[in-house]
């Protein structure tokens, strides 16, 4: 009789656990899919700045290698100013963080789900990598624009209160230094840049594609909303 409810208070500790582990295992898909849905709205905003940014590229590298720069000075020093600014993905990871530090992956019975979010993560700390390159490559185009471009005209397209408000100018703004040698160098680095930073957009859509495909599987696996 001992041993038989010593095995029956075994056999409810186990089930009581299960239970448990079964909550937290629902639990942490539905954070994911919070932390997902998060990030594929983040990841079409910053998308969105980037194509804009990429369409300012081409204008602006067509008037330096057609020489029309002098005619569009107002646009160019607009396009050459946007260009700098940066945009950064950051995900929405927390529940990613849990998962991997507090070993919650064994909690996850799905096999082929547990695979597709270490996928996710490796493609986004992919894109992590190529986001540092691109702000290497930002700097470089940057310390040549300080040499083409005359600090007075951005500093009268520039407006810091509440937020930073850059403006195009009327009139026609020359470029402080067009020596060809020079404009040579800023559109070599424009291109690499935007190579780079197209390259970026494309990893980004994926990741996006990634996490819509996810967070389909965990709702119907766990029949969340």
């Amino acid at each position: 009789m001992l041993f038989l409810a010593v095995f029956c208070g075994f056999l409810a500790e186990n089930i009581r656990e299960h239970k448990v582990e079964k909550n937290r295992e629902r639990q942490y898909m539905q954070s994911l899919v919070e932390d997902l849905k998060a990030d594929t709205a983040s990841i079409a905003k910053t998308n969105g700045f980037r194509v804009a940014r990429l369409r300012m590229y081409d204008s602006l590298s067509e008037a330096i290698l057609s020489k029309k720069y002098m005619e569009k000075g107002s646009t160019v020093y607009f396009w050459g100013r946007n260009i700098s600014r940066r945009t950064f993905f950051f995900s929405a990871d927390g529940t990613m963080q849990q998962l991997k530090n507090s070993g919650g992956f064994r909690l996850i019975n799905n096999k082929n789900i547990a695979d597709k979010i270490m996928a996710y993560d490796v493609l986004y700390r992919t894109v992590m990598r190529q986001q540092d390159l691109e702000e290497l490559q930002l700097g470089e185009y940057r310390q040549l624009a300080g040499k083409v471009f005359d600090a007075s005209v951005f500093r009268a397209m520039t407006t810091l209160k509440d937020s930073i408000v850059i403006k195009g100018l009327e009139g026609n703004p020359q470029l402080k230094d067009d020596s060809p040698s020079l404009l040579n160098d800023f559109a070599n680095k424009l291109n690499y840049w935007a190579v780079g930073s197209t390259f970026l957009l494309q990893m980004l859509e994926q990741l996006k594609e990634k996490a819509i495909l996810l967070m389909k599987l965990i709702q119907n696996e766990y029949h969340l909303k």
